[in-house]
């Protein structure tokens, strides 16, 4: 748990070149946009500092000297400026709104396309929560750095040094003295901003213990009731929400202070100004207009120091996701994994469907073997049942045997050819699988079916009836455009199982696995599905794994693993007259059918 919450902890480290140009070089994609976003950054800046210094030119050439058609004139283009500014501005956010969009695509569709690729195994250690968390959350906040901070700090940046070089231009003296209360500006600043990023880490993960302890409880929300832990779980929320409550204030507390702090030195600025200005009007050394437009320049130059201090959370906040989500997409791919279509390869592939297992080792981790010299053969066209307790690496079988994992020794041969020989979206296409948990999308049960290609309706009515399922079709209230809800919440384990058998069928494998496929069904949905079963292996090689004799004793050939190796291997008669392991599961098995 500790490692999962620190994940969401901003970092200390503000800037990190490295992945500052992998963000750039997405920025780079759209160079012109942001050039010229750039541009107009800087021309807005320039029509910023024109708008003071036309008012005091205003006021020393047109009021002082009752000069009507200049006052009239002076005007007119103030509020040209002003409005050709604030135009600039609309389309200058525009645009690097649009960008930032854009860039949030980029990336979420990079990151999105690279998880595909990522093996079983990266999925058996990273919780879904997490991984979504990076393509949401994690990519709004990169995406919150293009569209308001980055174009957004340089545009203030260019407000800070044009009107600094502006004042020194028009009077070094009155420059000096109204920038004399920087170095207090700065001290305050950095005051400030190191206790707000504290703050705001805080936030993050007292945040990231909520959302965990929420998802938790609401996920196992059954036990919580069936075990009367409402209260228990209720104080655990409260005192959660209470320190999150607490950072929250003190985050507050820290932005209520700095913004007063800020107003202090403007006000104090603004006062040495006024002080200083008019000993210099009154000696003659000023104009008025020019001390005019220092109130001006100097009430705009806070603003955007302020803007930068409160885009610093920002910027933290945005390396810390670049961090993790360039993380996620340095993760390794499947070796071989290349993209190919639905169906591509099936009608011109020859494939007989023998399987041999060749001293096979293989674990999940680098000390504890699942699979221990494991070897067997499987005839083209033959039906393999594998057989054992809970633990004795029947679904490690499966999984090695369709490159989820990769074994660590032996040999697994399809056809006389090494399977790591045989690229695994090919090899998926040729090995196919059906388990006991079976994953539905949302949609409709033609696209469960079809899992969204272009299989005609007509293809998958012949598929149903051929497999007998018809009985489940005509009860549904719109046939095949009844919508399934999320993993197929809205249907019961026996339908969830016909639309995967359905499934596998319009697949048309060449080798099958059952996986427990008769898992927690009814006797009635039984009966379809052992007929089913019966149809979609009759000349197809086969893997069963079950725990029902019916589906057992139907196979050709029946292994019986113990603890990762093979301990028995024939026909059923063979095995009960031998009296070992598989004799005494039999009768494990027979009871639990009788009873």
């Amino acid at each position: 748990m500790k490692e999962y919450l620190s994940e969401d902890i901003i970092p200390g480290k503000l800037y990190d070149r490295t992945i500052m140009r992998r963000l750039m070089s997405y920025i780079m994609r759209y160079r012109l946009s942001a050039l010229l976003s750039i541009l107009m950054v800087f021309v807005t800046t320039l029509l910023f500092l024109l708008g003071p210094y036309i008012f005091g030119y205003a006021i020393d050439h047109g009021i002082v000297k009752g000069d009507k058609g200049m006052i009239i004139k002076m005007a007119l283009l103030l509020f040209g400026v002003e409005t050709f500014r604030v135009l600039l501005s609309i389309v200058q956010s525009y645009n690097i709104q649009t960008i930032g969009q854009k860039v949030m695509m980029d990336i979420r569709m990079e990151a999105f396309s690279h998880i595909q690729t990522l093996p079983v195994s990266f999925f058996d250690k990273n919780p879904v929560g997490r991984l979504v968390t990076r393509l949401t959350n994690d990519i709004a906040a990169l995406g919150e750095l293009f569209s308001a901070g980055i174009i957004v700090v340089i545009g203030d940046v260019f407000i800070i040094v044009g009107v600094i070089v502006t004042m020194f231009l028009l009077n070094i003296k009155l420059a000096l003295v109204a920038l004399c209360v920087f170095p207090i500006l700065m001290i305050v600043a950095i005051f400030f901003s190191k206790r707000i990023k504290m703050a705001y880490r805080e936030i993050k993960r007292k945040l990231a213990r909520i959302n965990s302890h929420l998802n938790e409880n609401i996920t196992g929300m059954k036990i919580i009731q069936l075990f009367n832990r409402e209260e228990k779980n209720y104080e655990k929320f409260d005192s959660a929400n209470k320190d999150y409550l607490e950072e929250q204030v003190r985050y507050i507390r820290y932005y209520a202070l700095f913004q007063p702090a800020l107003n202090i030195i403007n006000a104090l600025s603004i006062a040495l100004i006024l002080w200083y200005g008019a000993l210099r009007y009154i000696s003659q050394d000023l104009t008025l207009g020019i001390l005019v437009a220092f109130f001006a320049y100097i009430q705009g130059i806070f603003d955007p120091i302020r803007d930068i201090v409160e885009k610093y959370n920002i910027f933290q906040g945005a390396m810390a996701s670049a961090e993790r989500v360039f993380g996620l997409m340095k993760e390794q791919p499947e070796k071989d994994y290349e993209k190919m279509t639905f169906g591509e390869g099936l009608t011109s592939r020859e494939v007989k469907g023998k399987v041999e297992f060749k001293d096979v080792w293989f674990t999940y981790n680098s000390n504890d073997f699942v699979l221990k010299e494991l070897s067997f053969r499987i005839e083209s066209g033959q039906s393999l049942a594998l057989v054992g307790a809970t633990g004795s690496g029947k679904t490690s079988v499966v999984n090695v045997m369709t490159r989820l994992y990769e074994i660590n020794r032996g040999e697994i041969l399809l056809d006389n050819r090494n399977i790591r020989d045989i690229e695994k979206t090919q090899l998926r296409q040729i090995v196919g699988m059906i388990s006991q948990d079976i994953f539905l999308f949302s949609g409709t049960i033609r696209d469960n079916i079809s899992l969204f290609n272009s299989i005609s309706d007509k293809r998958i009515l012949g598929i149903i009836d051929e497999l007998g399922l018809n009985p489940f079709i005509s009860r549904m209230p719109q046939g095949l455009d009844t919508e399934v809800a999320e993993r197929g919440s809205n249907l019961s384990v026996g339908e969830r199982q016909f639309i995967s058998f359905a499934r596998i069928l319009a697949y048309n494998p060449d080798i099958l696995i059952l996986d427990e496929a008769m898992s927690n069904i009814d006797p009635i949905s039984e009966v379809l599905i052992q007929d089913a079963i019966k149809k979609i292996t009759k000349n197809r090689t086969s893997i069963i794994i079950s725990h029902r004799l019916s589906t057992i004793l139907n196979c050709d050939h029946i292994l019986v693993l113990d603890k990762g190796k093979k301990v028995e291997e024939g026909t059923h008669e063979t095995l009960m007259r031998v009296q070992g392991l598989y004799s005494q599961l039999y009768k494990v098995y027979l009871k639990k059918e009788i009873v």
